[in-house]
């Protein structure tokens, strides 16, 4: 699979790139690699964190139009002990 990358230039402090760079040995990691794997992760929860907004607001939408059915804690707890789930 072809990946096409775009190259971007960082200016960072020397105590952030130092800081950056024992991290990256403790992972066993180049810098870049580092960086990059760090810059990957917070792009992809990101993703997440807005999925789970858009899930959040369809479960709010569907309580608000009472499409969302609740049984009572006693049937439910009566149906797992006699395991009749």
């Amino acid at each position: 699979m072809i990946q096409h990358k775009k190259r971007k230039e960082v200016a960072l402090d020397a105590n952030i790139i130092g800081l950056l760079e024992l991290q990256a040995k403790r992972e066993g990691r180049k810098l870049k690699n580092y960086m990059e794997h760090i810059l990957n992760e917070k792009a992809n929860h990101f993703q997440l964190i807005d999925d789970y907004k858009k899930m959040t607001d369809k479960t709010l939408d569907d309580f608000d139009k009472r499409n969302i059915k609740f049984k009572n804690w006693d049937a439910v707890k009566d149906k797992t002990i006699n395991n009749d789930i």
